[in-house]
């Protein structure tokens, strides 16, 4: 036999009180313990004992309905596959999980058209919020959500539109790091590879680079590679790095990392003999390589549990003031920076 599903209008009806009642009682307190509502508390005791005599349970569903949510925040990155972007969605869908949130995933490749189609996707299908790594050119959709006043939050890049939610990294410090690291070592030639790409993460990068290495007296040089056509585009630029000297080399992102150091190996390359590497974030790929490589590592936890817990807010409460959150760099020592 089925067991039956206790309703609000049951407990309503055993109590004697009005549905409406209940369901004050029941929804009693704010996020911080206060209560909302004022309701006698020995009404409010009855109610609340025979809700646990019976095991009610409320109807997610129903409540979804009522307030015209649907529980489910879209989350669209650049590239999932990217360690640094899996790695900060499935922190994401965690913590979204245990907040009673289902989370939607897509990836733009760096496409402003693809990013569109995506959000008007999840929107269409009744996303709450959206958590968004721009690409080059979507100042536009992010400036039409952002006056549609769609909760969302901006991850790990930035765009020029005002009263947005963001969380971004110090991107300017991590390069300054890891170049200051790089000349206490003793290297005197430090370049830096990058992209071809007007993203802000990659031009604070190479302001950091740009600032650490004239301040240490050196000649700052940024090579850039084709994002759409990596492997190649990368080979390329570090012939160029190794015959113009350089004896330390930043790579601006995880994937000109990899990248970068296989190319480096490809032409007989040592590290740090012949050139002291500093990549940003760490990769399983580089337990394959026979020297431990330093990198700047980004606070994952913190991108994922500051993003999901700006957006919920928003959500809730669309009046709240949006905030741009500052995550702080660190570097991990490796055997690539030479000297140590």
């Amino acid at each position: 036999m089925v067991e039956k599903h206790y309703t609000i209008k049951d407990i309503a009806r055993e109590a004697g009180v009005s549905p409406a009642l209940v369901s004050f009682a029941l929804n009693n307190k704010n996020e911080n313990g206060s209560m909302r509502y004022k309701v006698n508390k020995d009404t409010a005791k009855r109610i609340l004992d025979i809700a646990k005599a019976h095991n009610y349970k409320p109807n997610n569903a129903a409540r979804s309905l009522r307030l015209r949510r649907s529980r489910t925040i879209g989350v669209i990155l650049s590239d999932i596959s990217n360690d640094f972007f899996s790695g900060i969605a499935r922190r994401i869908e965690n913590e979204a999980f245990q907040a009673n949130y289902s989370v939607l995933f897509g990836s733009t490749d760096e496409n402003a058209e693809k990013l569109e189609l995506i959000i008007n996707t999840f929107l269409d299908n009744g996303a709450d919020g959206l958590i968004i790594v721009p690409c080059e050119n979507s100042e536009g959709v992010i400036a039409r959500l952002a006056k549609r006043q769609i909760p969302m939050v901006l991850l790990d890049r930035d765009v020029d539109v005002a009263d947005v939610n963001k969380v971004l990294l110090d991107n300017e410090l991590a390069a300054k790091m890891a170049v200051q690291r790089l000349c206490e070592n003793g290297r005197k030639s430090v370049a830096m590879v990058s992209y071809k790409m007007e993203l802000s993460n990659i031009r604070h990068r190479e302001s950091g680079y740009v600032d650490s290495v004239s301040e240490q007296g050196g000649v700052p040089k940024v090579y850039r590679a084709d994002y759409s056509n990596l492997e190649e585009s990368v080979k390329e630029v570090i012939e160029a790095v190794e015959a113009d000297g350089a004896d330390a080399i930043l790579f601006a992102t995880n994937s000109l990392s990899v990248a970068g150091i296989k190319a480096l190996g490809k032409r007989g390359a040592s590290i740090p003999e012949d050139v002291a590497v500093v990549a940003f974030d760490g990769s399983e790929v580089f337990d394959l390589f026979p020297t431990s490589i330093a990198y700047i590592k980004q606070p994952i936890e913190d991108f994922a549990h500051t993003a999901l817990g700006l957006v919920i807010d928003q959500i809730d409460n669309p009046e709240l003031e949006k905030k741009t959150v500052l995550l702080s760099p660190e570097i991990i020592g490796g055997e690539s920076l030479g000297g140590e």
